[in-house]
């Protein structure tokens, strides 16, 4: 018992390798990092991390403008968005640094008061009395 190939049809050519060119991660990366930096920079409390995720994002978006460049991504849009995000959030994390730590410097008695009545509060009533004298007292 032999067997014999059986043929179906003509050979199919083969894949033509694809013409796309390659994305660049790090576009994305700078992306991704660059608008959630901006938001923490907006959310006043995670300023510091906006400022620090802000220059990681700028650092990788330049980086992948230069490898995309030499090895032609086809993503720069999402880089350049990804640079502007971090850019941005860097300027707003400094800006409330800078509004912040003024504000220390000027209320620092004020803080100290504030300090000194809440350790000998007793009640609430009298914590209530360090609250509103503390806003009362502290100026912008």
């Amino acid at each position: 018992m032999t067997s014999t190939p059986e043929y179906s049809g003509p050979a199919q050519p083969p894949d033509a390798p694809s013409t796309a060119r390659p994305r660049n991660g790090l576009g994305v990366a700078a992306l991704v990092l660059g608008v959630a930096s901006l938001v923490a920079a907006l959310s006043f409390v995670f300023f510091p991390l906006g400022f620090i995720g802000g220059i990681i994002a700028i650092v990788l978006g330049v980086i992948a403008i230069t490898r995309g460049r030499t090895k032609g991504a086809t993503n720069p849009g999402q880089t350049g968005a990804g640079i502007a995000c971090g850019v941005l959030a860097v300027i707003i994390a400094v800006i409330f640094g800078v509004r912040v730590g003024t504000l220390v410097a000027n209320n620092t008695s004020v803080f100290t008061r504030f300090d000194n009545c809440i350790a000998k509060a007793g009640n609430r009533s009298e914590v209530s009395t360090c609250i509103a004298r503390f806003s009362t007292d502290i100026r912008p």
